[in-house]
């Protein structure tokens, strides 16, 4: 990313991570702190609603396949609320074939979409973008909002 260095660009960012299987949730937790991100995280959907409700992170990693939701409900609940609607999401999965179930439902399609496995470095890379995507709209937003 030009002009950014990519060392910093999770830097205290806030990301909640929503993952049921411990294992991928505890990788994903160590990858993004050793980033210097801020993390929360849930086992299931509900619990995961009701943290991006709260704290309102910069980024939302969402697996489709969760305990208490069918695949795409916890993705368009964040949508749906005011609270969460603008929060990116960044679509975990080991089924890409559920893709379909995000892209033909009539709301925002995600920031993101990653594969399980999912390659580390890749998996960062994505983030970044999507964070660097998310700072620029934010600024035009503010410049506007001076105009």
């Amino acid at each position: 990313m030009a002009g950014l260095d990519r060392s910093a660009a999770l830097r205290d960012r806030m990301i909640l991570v929503i993952e049921d299987d411990e294992d991928v949730r505890l990788f994903l937790l160590s990858l993004f702190a050793d980033a210097g991100a801020r993390l929360l995280e849930a086992a299931d959907g509900t619990s995961g609603i009701d943290l991006a409700r709260k704290f309102k992170p910069d980024l939302i990693m969402l697996d489709l396949v969760l305990p208490d939701h069918d695949e795409a409900e916890v993705f368009c609940a964040l949508r749906d609320r005011v609270e969460t609607a603008n929060i990116p999401v960044c679509i975990l999965t080991g089924h890409p074939e559920f893709r379909k179930y995000i892209y033909d439902r009539p709301v925002r399609a995600p920031e993101g979409f990653v594969g399980k496995p999912f390659d580390p470095d890749e998996l960062l890379n994505t983030v970044r973008r999507i964070i660097g995507l998310r700072d620029r709209k934010i600024d035009r937003e503010r410049r506007r909002a001076r105009s």
